[in-house]
């Protein structure tokens, strides 16, 4: 189905809202003309509804034009009973007060989410948000899909096991967080679109209504720090084995070469039998 573009949506926005005004206009005509009075005010509430929803920041200025549309036409038509034009004044109140709350509630979410929007954007993190039922990636910031060689909207409908290749993992983590979202926290092996593999340190930030928002921190670089620390390690111990067994061996010979020539000493110094020192020795 193709999507309809930001200018055409907000001339449908504009066109539903001018649609349910102006039907709300004809409908207090002939109420008025003809001695309705009770239901026609409701009808008010739908437009000024429709333009906080669609355009909260100018749904004020909305409902302040509708409101006084409306008293205005009950003094055109009906002028000579207090009584309605009382009505009518507290019912221009209340439209005013709609307009005003909502539209003031409307665009404090409306921050809210381009503030949340941003920080998700702008994170040095990876994140992804993926539902909890299909297990389909929903969403995710640049910084992850950087991470993966994708673009952002490629990972949106893409199954989480075709990224997330630890399988182990990531049904442990699922289920954890079906079990009780708390403080859940793993390590996964993802697979970029080249086919390298990354170790993530993930995080559900967020679960609500099927939806699971995760941080994710790359260890790969750590992980491969690591090894090369602990391979160096595991190279200079081999290096200190094989010296301290050849130091051992040059010990041996010394300690042999030792002993050899006390040998050769003593048998030079004692005399022979029959020598004339050993003649002198026995007189």
């Amino acid at each position: 189905m193709k999507q309809i573009s930001p200018e055409n949506e907000e001339v449908l926005h504009l066109f539903i809202i001018t649609a349910a005004t102006i039907g709300a206009v004809i409908t207090t005509v002939f109420s008025l003309t003809h001695g309705i009075f009770e239901i026609f005010p409701f009808l008010y509430i739908l437009p000024i509804i429709l333009s906080v929803y669609f355009f909260p920041k100018r749904a004020v200025l909305f409902s302040l034009g509708v409101s006084l549309t409306y008293i205005g036409m009950i003094y055109l038509y009906d002028f000579t009973n207090p009584e309605h034009i009382a009505i009518a004044t507290a019912w221009f109140a209340i439209f005013i007060t709609i307009g005003v709350v909502s539209s003031s509630y409307a665009t404090r979410l409306i921050d809210e989410q381009m503030r949340i929007r941003s920080i998700l954007v702008n994170s040095q993190d990876g994140i992804f948000c993926f539902d909890l039922t299909t297990l389909q990636v929903l969403g995710a910031n640049a910084k992850f899909a950087q991470w993966l060689r994708y673009d952002r909207s490629e990972l949106v409908g893409k199954d989480l096991s075709k990224t997330w290749t630890g399988s182990s993992e990531r049904d442990q983590f699922i289920a954890d967080i079906r079990n009780g979202p708390q403080n859940l926290e793993t390590e996964g092996v993802f697979q970029s679109r080249d086919g390298a593999q990354h170790r993530f340190i993930v995080s559900a930030v967020l679960v609500s209504r099927n939806r699971v928002l995760c941080s994710a921190i790359d260890m790969t670089g750590s992980k491969v720090a690591d090894e090369e620390i602990k391979k160096t390690l595991e190279e200079l111990e081999v290096q200190v084995r094989a010296r301290t067994e050849h130091l051992e061996k040059i010990n041996a010979q010394l300690q042999a070469e030792i002993l050899e020539r006390r040998r050769v000493t003593k048998t030079i110094l004692t005399p022979e039998p029959g020598s004339k020192k050993d003649l002198e020795d026995e007189e």
